[in-house]
């Protein structure tokens, strides 16, 4: 049994983001997540896109946390070392959907969006030159960005290790209760975790967790988003993400950036049961034919993967409530798109109501996480005096992606050490280029086998 001032069940990207919040506030912390890595679920598989936020309702709680979440994106990711392209957003569009963009430039400005402006079609062909030639206006949303949606949460979350924080993964919360001066956290596996306070961000299993606690359920539905990811080999077909005007279904299908310099098209929104992620023929098709609608054709040959993921929903908005049941209980339900973005906002409203509602802070010295190590981003004198240092980042292990076997090596030794090939791809990105992993997997195995015997024989 361990015993913490706060428990915070669900480590996808809003976990994460209050999970550093309250340990660099010097709160006894411990983050719950099901799988054996944060970001397992939906926020590995989204799009990556700090929205500006004119799309929201103006009022609703997905419009006030979008738009304070994309104002913190940037001090957090350069606190963090993570990567963030500020690009810029484009909704594109033709001369018949003038008033719709001019609706939604306006609806952006009533959520408090800075810099929204109509941009005619010289203008935007000098921006993407490979849009769809019948494209002739677009919404520019200055303030729109793209990060790696997993690189941001591994970032948060080792923030919070070195800083005194604990994470229990592994950790399906099956059984709740209250106990003196909080509650009792129980997993599948027996272990038990005891916190005075309890905030659920456990995503697609939210209503579940808040039935354990007693408290409301709410009705979900589940929406599976199908991506296509093109070859690096793409880079410099679009400079922006590019949407197609909005509909009840979503943003519908873009063409995105990511910050790895692949192209990434999609998502579908195709309703599903919430652990359906299979990637169906009839997705790719609609992918391939509704992209067309806002640029030229790419060039599909250079697909390298197909993969999908389910956001949940519980109505039109989210959900961030303090319990009017349970005393020092909160959640975050139906999270689904713009999350990502809102996520540092909405952990900042849950660390608030934590500290009016009495939680035990302590002012520590804050340790500053170091971001892994990219030898495709040194020049070559970089590269050199790196390699001087410590050999193992002169030893190429994934070609397609140029990572070394000391950026493997530093994975291993991370905060939050990998437990699968998969949360070593999410770390230092092996095996994420063109063969996926058929040359490196062997290698990344032997290394990863011999890492672990030196630790056996030094312990």
């Amino acid at each position: 049994m361990e015993n913490f001032e706060l428990a915070i069940i669900g480590g996808g990207i809003v976990g994460c983001a209050l999970f550093s919040c309250a340990v660099r506030e010097g709160i006894s912390t411990v983050l719950l997540e099901k799988g054996d890595d944060v970001a397992s679920y939906a926020s590995k598989a989204n799009s990556g896109i700090v929205h500006s936020g004119y799309d929201p309702i103006p009022n609703s709680k997905m419009a006030k946390y979008n738009v304070l979440g994309n104002a913190l994106y940037e001090s957090m990711c350069r606190r963090l070392g993570e990567k963030m392209i500020k690009c810029g957003t484009l909704t594109v569009g033709r001369e018949k959907d003038r008033l719709k963009l001019e609706k939604l430039l306006a609806r952006g400005k009533q959520n408090g969006v800075k810099g929204l402006r109509i941009i005619e079609k010289k203008e935007l062909f000098e921006m993407e030159p490979n849009l769809n030639p019948e494209i002739e206006c677009a919404l520019f949303a200055p303030t729109g960005a793209v990060v790696s949606p997993f690189g941001v949460c591994i970032g948060l979350v080792e923030e919070g290790i070195i800083n005194g924080g604990t994470i229990l993964t592994n950790f399906d919360v099956v059984d709740a209760s209250k106990c003196d001066g909080g509650y009792q956290i129980k997993s599948q596996y027996k272990r038990e975790v005891n916190a005075k306070f309890v905030v659920n961000c456990a995503g697609p299993n939210a209503s579940f967790v808040n039935e354990l606690f007693g408290d409301k359920v709410f009705d979900l539905s589940f929406v599976k988003g199908e991506y296509i990811l093109l070859d690096k080999s793409s880079q410099g077909f679009v400079h922006h993400p590019i949407f197609p005007l909005p509909d009840e279904k979503g943003k519908g299908v873009l063409a995105n950036i990511t910050v790895y310099g692949n192209i990434l098209l999609g998502p579908t929104a195709v309703p599903c049961e919430q652990s359906d992620t299979k990637v169906e023929i009839k997705g790719v098709e609609k992918i391939q034919s509704s992209v067309l609608k806002s640029i030229r054709s790419p060039n599909f040959k250079q697909t390298i993967k197909l993969f999908a993921g389910v956001r949940v929903k519980a109505g039109d908005d989210f959900v961030v409530e303090r319990s009017s049941k349970n005393k020092n209980y909160y959640y975050a339900v139906g999270i689904c798109s713009p999350g990502l973005t809102a996520a540092p906002a909405i952990a900042e409203e849950f660390l608030a109501w934590l500290k009016q509602d009495g939680i035990k802070t302590n002012k520590i010295e804050i340790k500053k996480r170091k971001p892994y190590v990219c030898t495709r981003d040194l020049n070559t004198q970089e590269l050199k005096k790196l390699v001087k240092q410590n050999p193992s980042y002169g030893k190429v292990v994934c070609r397609c992606e140029s990572v070394s076997e000391g950026e493997i090596l530093d994975a291993l030794s991370s905060p939050l050490p990998p437990t699968s090939i998969a949360a070593i791809k999410r770390r230092v990105s092996p095996t994420m280029g063109r063969c996926q992993g058929r040359a490196c997997i062997p290698k990344i195995i032997k290394i990863w086998a011999e890492f672990r015997r030196k630790q056996k024989n030094k312990n």
